[in-house]
């Protein structure tokens, strides 16, 4: 378990993935800073961390690097600190990088006299001392970011990693779907209580529609059945590195059962996962 003192620097390779790397500490509840040059740690990176752990993407450009100075500092910080330093190193195979450059067009750090290839292999040259002195070493040359983000969840795991964002949206199909869902239920199977007088005024969150919604014989298996699979399915999307995950429920009106379902199915996602709001859009004002 990473405590929450402690210091990682990401460095590595052009191209091998800081920071995406950064990005994913960020999402696992790290602060973060990216592209710090050395000779700024000092003034970056505060003598005591506190309330998280911090991860950094250092820049290894020439002219702003140097080995010798990265050393110098990690040593004036472990005796100004009672933090601990990490250092995780990327690497990435030669053909895979010249591949990366390549698909996004961007130009290498390291100047090669117009050659990718040298201008990799220099930069090596400059780090591969690092490697002998880091605490890890990831290969990122066959590794998809969803595979990246569980090995790093391995390597610095966190008690209050941040699990993934559900939010339970009721809405209106006379007006429309609504835009960025990820699954949409219809609940115009259900009886309406539109047509029933004493019910007609009021909403899916009033005892009498809950009661009256309640009674109908294809609640209880549709309640059912949609708790199961999002048993299932909310571990999975967590898996792929999905941070949010938008559940649409839609009935005519926006008002009774679309309403209805979204506050029953409330609670017992609170079960699954702590982090579930609920909003009735044709509720707001």
């Amino acid at each position: 378990m990473v405590d929450k003192h402690e210091l990682i620097l990401v460095i590595g390779q052009s191209g091998a993935g800081r920071t995406t790397v950064i990005h994913i500490l960020d999402d696992q509840g790290f602060d973060t800073l990216d592209n710090v040059p050395v000779h700024l740690i000092p003034r970056v990176v505060p003598k005591n961390l506190v309330d998280k752990p911090l991860a950094i993407g250092l820049d290894i450009r020439p002219k702003s690097f140097s080995l010798e100075n990265l050393m110098k500092e990690i040593r004036n910080w472990k005796a100004l600190s009672k933090s601990r330093v990490l250092i995780l190193y990327l690497e990435c195979s030669l053909d895979i990088l010249i591949k990366r450059f390549t698909l996004t067009r961007r130009p290498h750090p390291v100047p090669g006299e117009d050659n990718l290839e040298l201008s990799i292999k220099r930069e090596l040259k400059l780090i591969a001392s690092l490697r002998g002195k880091a605490d890890f070493v990831l290969d990122t040359s066959h590794t998809s970011p969803n595979e990246l983000r569980l090995k790093l969840g391995s390597i610095f795991p966190l008690s209050n990693n941040r699990s993934i964002q559900i939010m339970l949206q009721s809405f209106s199909f006379r007006k429309g779907s609504l835009a960025g869902l990820d699954m949409v239920f219809d609940c115009r199977f259900l009886k309406n209580p539109n047509w029933v007088s004493n019910l007609k005024g009021l909403n899916g969150t009033d005892d009498e529609v809950k009661e009256y919604l309640s009674k109908d014989k294809s609640w209880p298996p549709f309640k059912k059945n949609i708790l199961q699979m999002l048993a299932i399915t909310i571990p999975a999307f967590e898996r792929e590195g999905k941070s949010y995950l938008s559940i649409g429920l839609g009935c005519t009106g926006g008002q009774h059962r679309s309403v209805f379902v979204a506050e029953q199915l409330y609670k017992p996602l609170l079960d699954i996962k702590d982090n579930v709001r609920i909003l009735h859009t044709s509720l707001q004002k």
